[in-house]
């Protein structure tokens, strides 16, 4: 879509390049249809409104703008957001972020105290800066490598699994135990585990563990089958990518209709679904923005949306973004994306050394 929007713009001239600027520009900021002498006033052209008109009319036909009802004034299409945001690619950056909002985004991230705190903050920030929901999708738990396992004694019944992957995610398991365990019994157990399963993939974690059990000698084996039954468990649990989402309430005062915010909110209890659309928009090559507008979307019931989302990548890939009403200010949502994905990776690093 993008590259076929980019190639129909070739033959669009500069000025009417600036004119579908204007409009979309204009129609975010009021929402009402936009009309030539607004345009004129507001691109700085050097030209009469009835020029403009006949200029709007090409692109109406382009199918870049359309005329509703019977106003004078046009307003964009989903084609017409496609080649404006095209037309920013070049020109949107992190830095046109104002002071006051990178100070924002470098308090709530840098204060993190963990991944899940991080990623909570993440869509917080997001919220804030854009007035839209936020999405974040962990990174893939069962992809990740175990970095660091460690076991607590709490009790004689009770010991603490603390499991470390190298993307600074921590999980942290108690083993209830029918027969008591001696703090030397834990230390042996901890120095297997360490040995057999650092470096490991999370998700192999269960099987590996498993397979040591027969091995084990009697007085440990209780609790290596203990931490083999967690550690399963705990890669079924987290087979799903963890879904944050913030700024639902936002959208009531979007430019949403009455039954499209009804669809789009019936759809952020789906985690599973938006976990999907947000992996298949970041799926590619790119670590730059991907934006999905309107039709562009898979999903019927998010037609009436645009997705502004970016790939973070440490040691796996997750991925963010940010979602709204098709009449949304691209410019600002593409910086602060692109701003809070290049901080959340520098924070993700600190958190995994």
């Amino acid at each position: 879509m993008a590259e076929s929007v980019l190639d129909g713009l070739d033959d669009l001239d500069e000025r009417k390049q600036r004119i579908l600027r204007a409009i979309v520009a204009e129609y975010v900021t009021s929402g009402e249809p936009v009309g030539s002498s607004r345009v004129v006033a507001t691109a700085g052209l050097d030209c009469s409104a009835a020029t403009v008109r006949n200029e709007m009319a090409v692109l109406e036909e382009r199918g870049l703008v359309m005329a509703p009802h019977t106003s004078a004034g046009r307003v964009p299409t989903d084609l017409g957001y496609r080649a404006f945001v095209e037309m920013l690619r070049d020109s949107t950056d992190p830095s046109d972020l104002q002071a006051q909002q990178r100070e924002l985004i470098d308090q709530l991230l840098s204060g993190a105290s963990d991944v899940d705190d991080l990623l909570a903050r993440t869509t917080t920030v997001l919220s804030q800066l854009t007035r839209l929901v936020s999405l974040v999708i962990a990174p893939a738990f069962d992809q990740a490598r175990l970095k660091l396992v460690e076991l607590v004694a709490l009790s004689p019944h009770a010991v603490m699994l603390l499991l470390v992957a190298d993307t600074g995610s921590v999980t942290k398991r108690v083993l209830d135990l029918s027969e008591a365990v001696t703090d030397t019994q834990v230390d042996r157990v901890r120095a297997g585990l360490q040995e057999q399963l650092q470096g490991r993939r999370m998700g192999d974690l269960g099987e590996v563990v498993t397979a040591m059990v027969a091995n084990t000698p009697p007085e440990l084996r209780q609790l290596v089958a203990a931490v083999a039954a967690v550690a399963t468990r705990t890669v079924a649990d987290e087979a799903v990518h963890r879904m944050y989402v913030s700024g639902r309430a936002s959208l009531a005062s979007t430019a949403f209709e009455r039954d499209d915010l009804s669809r789009v909110l019936a759809l952020l209890e789906e985690e599973a679904t938006l976990a999907r659309v947000l992996g298949d928009s970041t799926g590619g090559d790119s670590d730059l923005p991907v934006v999905r507008i309107g039709t562009e979307h898979d999903l019927d019931d998010l037609a009436s949306t645009s997705l502004v989302a970016q790939r973070y990548q440490l040691a796996q890939a997750g991925a963010l973004g940010v979602l709204g009403p098709t009449r949304m200010d691209y410019a600002s949502v593409l910086a602060s994306v692109r701003a809070v994905a290049d901080h959340l990776e520098s924070t993700l690093a600190v958190l995994a050394d």
